[in-house]
């Protein structure tokens, strides 16, 4: 989630935060959202607005994916370099390791493309449920790079809570189908003043936790706060990953 290393507050494509924020900054009038309708409209508002976010300009950064398997297993660390800028509407973000390197691209209100290019080989293109095969034996799928939840027809704005000392929304995200090795919800804890995600849980197809995302650190970039490092803990086999970046802004042309 995840992309999730999109910058937490950027460029906005004719999107405006969603009405309940608006409206009521301080939470008082929505709190717990009973009436259905606006949970739907709320979290459809939310979903686009992430969807839209973009960074002021593009960013590169080296780092590590540091892979902590189940008791008993072979810590792992594998370098990844990464990229992410918009073209046109579009962002893209680039996550590249030894075996090969994934392109993911966004567009508000448009299917995510996925491309895995392994060396010497013509890229290949994913889609969404083929993007739920882990990227380089890490915790994080490719789809959870993606935002991949985000994209999916039913969003819920369910309550507003205190996270982490941060107001924040609880999005419901639920796919049209679900599928087996997919996810059956997430549930994102998103600060209402950054609208990035502090906290998200990722229930399995049976519709038990099966993962909990956390960033843990952040970088100021032109002005911008980035994802400096996120971490994906298995609740189901105690594994776990962290994904460390040393960001910096891409050379100017």
């Amino acid at each position: 989630m995840i992309l999730i290393v999109a910058a937490l507050a950027g460029r906005l494509d004719a999107a405006v935060k969603p009405d309940h924020i608006l409206q009521d900054p301080q939470a008082r009038v929505f709190q717990t959202i009973v009436d259905v309708e606006l949970q739907k409209r709320f979290g459809a508002q939310m979903a686009l607005y992430m969807q839209a976010m973009r960074p002021a300009n593009a960013v590169n950064g080296n780092g590590v994916l540091r892979i902590r398997p189940p008791r008993g297993g072979k810590r792992r660390t594998v370098p990844v370099e990464f990229r992410t800028f918009a073209l046109g509407p579009t962002l893209v973000n680039q996550y590249a390791v030894e075996e090969g390197t994934l392109t993911v691209r966004a567009a508000v209100g448009k299917d995510t493309q996925y491309e895995w290019a392994a060396p010497n080989k013509k890229p290949e293109q994913l889609d969404a449920e083929q993007a739920m095969q882990s990227f380089a034996g890490a915790d994080f799928c490719m789809a959870d790079l993606g935002l991949e939840m985000l994209r999916w027809p039913n969003q819920n704005v369910i309550e507003r809570k205190l996270r982490r000392g941060e107001l924040c929304s609880v999005l419901v995200s639920r796919p049209a189908k679900v599928t087996e090795g997919g996810y059956s919800k997430v549930v994102s804890w998103v600060d209402e003043d950054s609208m990035g995600i502090v906290r998200a849980e990722l229930f399995d197809a049976q519709g038990k936790l099966l993962k909990i995302f956390e960033p843990k650190a952040f970088k100021k970039i032109d002005g911008q706060w980035h994802l400096k490092e996120m971490e994906m803990r298995n609740d189901q086999t105690g594994s776990r990953t962290a994904i460390v970046f040393e960001l910096k802004p891409a050379p100017k042309r």
